[in-house]
């Protein structure tokens, strides 16, 4: 066998993982034999920033324009997780230069480099040492999607293999959401491309980039790491505090409360009339982030389904029952979001407001439900 073909990579795909990026994480963390359904875990919450109309769960859901992010954005989210700030890659092609900040996280690594070759050799380098290589292309240059010469957009991947005198990648690209099911061969020189891509988007006129600048991604994790069961338990601790607006993230109002400033919020801005700006918020931010939304919750239930034997009798089936209501509203406002958005229509804001109630309802309730079960455990 030749050393450039890492064998026995997951083809990894779930439909609740957030996006791309945690899907090709998961793959690799599968490959090293850890359990995603605690690992990718993320905490219960909503967040709103009324100033600019963002939305999320433990970060707003934005447009950027750049794959530089700072330590504080990368770690909002997850208990098992450290991503440290993203990093100019400044290493030599060879040697393992991970960091591993925190040895109770698998921490993740993510590092630019403006030089595409040196970005392709250490690429090289580590699928040579059996790391498959978790890197973000341009869709605009991969032959396989149907974004292929017309449409860009950030993405991951997995390479997993090389052939540099037959001149291919071998990657594979499960995130269906996005009508990715690709798993073979590819050029180099397309990936390439796709790596080193300015990235631009057009948008309301104006045309955004967001170069690629060759960025990857290294996992790392000590030998000795282990998932803890007070860890499990705080993640439940740590979503009843931003749930119940005992906990800020980012300087910014968390849950409920959050989740009742957006919807009068909505109200007034059925009274305000309907702005060209908004149109595109409706019909594309919201409906894009409600779905998120959803999928955090449906991440939540396979978490506490995960960790149902630690907690008391019953606790994860009501859990989930609330969880599983609550996404089932959160998709349906999607969908109203939409039909406004396209429609034009304000008077769909009402029928908004009730299925976003209906959740608060049914995520207040939950809530009581895991704060009387950590109470007692005290």
């Amino acid at each position: 066998m030749k050393n450039n073909l890492t064998e026995k990579v997951p083809r990894y795909f779930e439909p609740y993982v957030n996006d791309c990026f945690h899907n090709a994480y998961a793959a690799v963390l599968e490959y090293m034999g850890l359990n995603t359904r605690l690992i990718l875990a993320d905490y219960l919450s909503f967040m709103y920033d009324p100033v600019n109309g963002n939305i999320g769960v433990n970060y707003p859901y934005r447009m950027n324009t750049s794959v530089e992010f700072t330590e504080e954005e990368l770690n909002t989210s997850m208990e098992f997780v450290y991503l440290p700030a993203t990093k100019i890659y400044s290493g030599p092609a060879g040697g393992i230069t991970g960091e591993v900040r925190y040895k109770d996280r698998i921490n993740i690594n993510m590092y630019i480099d403006d030089n595409t070759d040196m970005a392709y050799s250490r690429l090289k380098f580590l699928v040579d040492s059996r790391k498959p290589v978790i890197a973000a292309v341009d869709l605009y240059y991969m032959s396989y999607h149907r974004a292929y010469m017309k449409e860009h957009g950030l993405h991951c991947i997995v390479i997993t293999g090389y052939d540099e005198k037959e001149g291919w990648f071998e990657l594979f690209d499960k995130f269906k959401l996005s009508s990715s099911d690709f798993d073979g061969r590819i050029s180099i020189k397309e990936v390439n491309q796709g790596r080193a891509s300015e990235n631009p988007l057009a948008l309301s006129n104006n045309i955004l980039k967001r170069p690629v600048r060759n960025l990857w991604i290294e996992i790392y994790a000590e030998n000795d790491f282990k998932i803890s069961n007070e860890k499990l338990m705080n993640i439940l601790a740590e979503s009843c505090s931003r749930m119940t607006g005992q906990k800020r993230v980012l300087g910014q109002e968390c849950g409920l409360k959050a989740l009742d400033s957006f919807i009068n919020d909505l109200l007034l801005k059925k009274e305000k009339g309907l702005e060209n700006a908004d149109i595109d918020w409706y019909r594309t931010y919201l409906n894009m982030s409600f779905k998120n939304i959803v999928r955090n919750r449906k991440r939540f239930m396979v978490f506490v389904n995960e960790i149902s034997s630690l907690l008391r009798e019953n606790l994860a089936q009501e859990v989930c029952r609330y969880l599983d209501e609550s996404s089932k509203h959160w998709d349906i406002s999607a969908s109203i979001a939409l039909k406004l958005g396209i429609k034009k229509s304000l008077d769909l804001t009402d029928e908004l407001v009730k299925q976003l109630s209906e959740v608060r309802n049914l995520e207040s309730c939950l809530v009581e439900e895991l704060e009387n079960y950590i109470g007692n455990r005290v």
